[in-house]
């Protein structure tokens, strides 16, 4: 097949990453690849060649994380054409048979339209993103608002002009399928984040040593730090165990929130805290390896069925997972499925604790979850599955 993948925002293809690795997934199966992703700070422009696979990356406002959600908005409604522009500027004489797109910005539906009308494609959409329930959950807009109709009529727009659709859990399924019946119609299943497995070369003391662990029981957080992460969650967690001096939480990551957590744990006295803003991808992975736990946080405003894809990396090394969690996700469920990590909602900080206390107090349990979550990595989270999953979904 001929196959072009769009998406907001992509690494070089030459590194591992959620998306990154079902492209290249596809691209090993044999099909034609092509992709179509913004330029992010110090990309090139123009059509190159990355991991061999033919890559547009093309000039767009900034889209990261410090951006205010004005400017974002104003830069997804300008996608819209340059979307497109690059596609067609590019590869306009190029047949492709199905459009692969994720789910953000909510605009994507109107680029997908043209799209597939002029290549006579079908589309396929990863579904994980719900913008204007997030907003309205998280306080940026009201329910009726302008602004908010107007994201609710792009959000049914997308869903209607795709032909499949993968969503990251059942619970995301019955979330979309709540808000638009008529959307089982595109043939909507489960299709789980996926990144090829990471190799550490570094013995575990080795790394423990690099790190200056020692024989301390590390708890990890490792990704981005916003207003729908609620990082406060994991300074309240650190507070409550403060008398257990061998425990130790590290918090590896940038965002909107990460100055606000600093702070609190400054004026709170929370001192088994270490902050760290960067790591290069490979000595993450190697310091992820070596942490007992892993840590995920959740607003509890959150009114949207959100699977944290960090899980991925977390499955991957064995890292046993203690969630704090908004009462509409089914990641508690998935924790289940999996047997890979124990679950509380935001807000219970005694239940939070409790969890933490449970695998830090039993090393068997610690080893089996870990042992768990990587048989579910490896059963339904690498890059063949994913491919194997839309490839059975779709009938073109």
């Amino acid at each position: 097949m001929n196959i072009l993948f769009l998406y907001i925002s992509l690494p070089h293809l030459s590194q591992n990453g959620v998306f990154v690795d079902l492209i290249k997934e596809f691209d090993k199966q044999g099909h034609n690849v092509k992709v179509v992703t913004p330029a992010r700070k110090g990309d090139s422009v123009g059509l190159s060649k990355e991991a061999g696979i033919d890559v547009i990356r093309f000039k767009t406002d900034q889209l990261t994380n410090n951006t205010s959600n004005i400017q974002k908005g104003i830069a997804y409604i300008k996608l819209i054409y340059q979307f497109p522009k690059a596609v067609f500027d590019f590869f306009r004489k190029e047949k492709f048979d199905l459009i692969i797109a994720i789910s953000i910005p909510t605009e994507m539906g109107l680029i997908i339209k043209r799209l597939k009308k002029y290549y006579n494609a079908k589309a396929y959409l990863m579904l994980c993103e719900y913008i204007w329930q997030d907003s309205v959950s998280l306080g940026f807009f009201k329910e009726k608002s302008i602004i908010c109709r107007y994201y609710k009529w792009l959000e049914a727009f997308m869903i209607r002009t795709v032909d499949f659709i993968g969503s990251p859990s059942q619970g995301n399924i019955n979330f979309t399928l709540h808000y638009y019946p008529w959307a089982v119609e595109k043939n909507i299943h489960i299709l789980h984040y996926s990144k090829f497995p990471v190799q550490i070369k570094l013995a575990y003391n080795t790394i423990r040593q690099k790190y200056n662990l020692n024989n301390n029981f590390v708890a990890i957080y490792g990704g981005n730090m916003s207003i729908a992460q609620k990082a406060e969650n994991i300074i309240n967690l650190a507070e409550a165990c403060q008398e257990y001096k061998d425990i130790i939480f590290l918090l590896l990551g940038r965002g909107q929130e990460v100055d606000f957590c600093k702070n609190e744990a400054k004026i709170r006295g929370v001192t088994n805290i270490i902050f760290i803003d960067f790591l290069p991808r490979e000595e993450y992975y190697e310091l992820l390896s070596v942490c007992d736990v892993g840590l995920i946080s959740l607003n509890e405003k959150l009114a949207i069925p959100n699977i944290p894809s960090k899980t991925l990396d977390y499955f991957n090394l064995g890292v046993p997972v203690v969630a704090s969690i908004d009462r509409v996700t089914d990641y508690g469920q998935y924790l289940e499925q999996a047997e890979a990590g124990l679950w509380s909602y935001a807000g219970d900080i005694t239940s939070f604790k409790e969890n933490l206390l449970k695998l830090y107090n039993s090393p068997e349990l610690r080893k089996r979850m870990s042992e768990k979550g990587m048989e579910f990595y490896n059963k339904y989270m690498i890059p063949a599955y994913g491919y194997q999953t839309i490839i059975e979904h779709i009938s073109l």
